[in-house]
């Protein structure tokens, strides 16, 4: 009778272990094909990481709109430094921040509050110093850079950020 006993513990111990080896396999079959799933996403473009999380087309699109505009332009990257440089020059400093996109008007505001900073701001240089990054220049995106010291063109290039809005105006977007 013992030896029953024996053997139907020994029986359930292997159902048990059966059991969970099936679970144990389900739950590593799902983690392959979900990984699996969401790399063929990541390679296919149709999930995005944007600054550290996983997002899909809709949902950056809902959050930050969409980001470029087939319009035909105004103005010119060179026309808006030009009437930056010179509303600064001119002590116009609202002239100024009418250059600047709207989402960065208040930090430069603040900035240009400081006379120390608004006189570095006051030696930029003039546009035909400043030249465009043409491979980092993307539709309604563009790049300018100049060098502090034209002679020293070894130095860290100082880089002014254009975006073109949906109406087709260039505005700085970081200076």
């Amino acid at each position: 009778m013992e030896s029953n006993k024996n053997e139907s513990k020994q029986g359930s111990a292997k159902k048990a272990i059966k059991i969970i080896g099936i679970v144990l396999a389900t739950l590593v079959l799902l983690f392959v094909i979900v990984f699996a799933y969401n790399y063929w996403r990541i390679s296919t473009g149709r999930l995005i990481k944007w600054e550290g999380q996983y997002y899909t087309k809709d949902q950056i699109k809902a959050k930050y709109g969409e980001q470029v505009y087939d319009v035909p332009s105004k103005n010119t990257p060179e026309e808006v430094y030009t009437k930056f440089r010179e509303a600064l020059l001119k002590n116009d400093i609202e002239g100024a921040l009418g250059m600047i996109r709207e989402e960065k008007r208040g930090g430069y505001r603040e900035r240009f509050s400081d006379k120390n900073v608004l006189e570095k701001y006051r030696i930029l240089p003039e546009v035909n110093k400043i030249k465009k990054a043409e491979n980092d220049s993307i539709g309604n995106l563009a790049l300018y850079y100049y060098f502090k010291d034209e002679q020293k063109k070894d130095d860290v290039p100082f880089d002014i950020k254009f975006e073109k809005n949906k109406e087709g105006y260039w505005q700085i977007d970081g200076i």
